[in-house]
């Protein structure tokens, strides 16, 4: 007889992180956004703004994907309030951010920019769910959400100005 894994009322802790499991977004936003991304970027990028190969795009994404999953997680544990919790909400303001920026190029460059698709569909939609939860849920205060636009914002202008190296 197998034994499966089903949350009850009973186990609380099985339902805090059923409950908190929106702070996982990030990271799934993070993973699908980098799948459209990899075939084309490097050549798109170079074409664009600098050089970039597949193999460079790789290198910082495997390091910053394990970050976002790292911060998801560790928000997901402590459910509300504090500074996991502020990188996680940073994160998925920083894919709004970058999901602007692919439709925004593909538009005024005239190029599709990969990404622009779960950019649009996948990144924009989730961040608009994910602060109505943030918000609905009380995870964070008005404070931290302010501070985790701020991060965010910064991170995206890091990750666009990085194409021009």
């Amino acid at each position: 007889m197998t034994t499966q894994f089903t949350p009850t009322a009973t186990d609380p802790q099985a339902m805090h992180r059923l409950r908190a499991a929106p702070f996982l977004l990030p990271y799934l936003v993070y993973v699908l956004h980098t799948l459209e991304e990899l075939p084309g970027f490097a050549s798109w990028a170079t074409k664009h703004f600098g050089p970039e190969t597949t193999g460079m795009f790789a290198t910082y994404h495997i390091p910053l994907m394990l970050l976002v999953l790292l911060c998801s997680w560790k928000a997901l544990l402590a459910d509300r309030h504090g500074g996991w919790v502020v990188m996680a909400i940073a994160f998925q303001w920083q894919f709004a951010v970058n999901a602007l920026f692919h439709l925004t190029s593909w538009i005024t460059l005239g190029d599709y920019a990969p990404g622009a698709v779960t950019g649009a569909v996948v990144s924009i939609p989730a961040t608009v769910y994910f602060f109505l939860w943030v918000r609905r849920q009380a995870r964070a205060t008005t404070t931290e959400i302010t501070l985790a636009i701020t991060i965010g914002t910064v991170i995206a202008a890091l990750a666009i100005g990085f194409l021009f190296l």
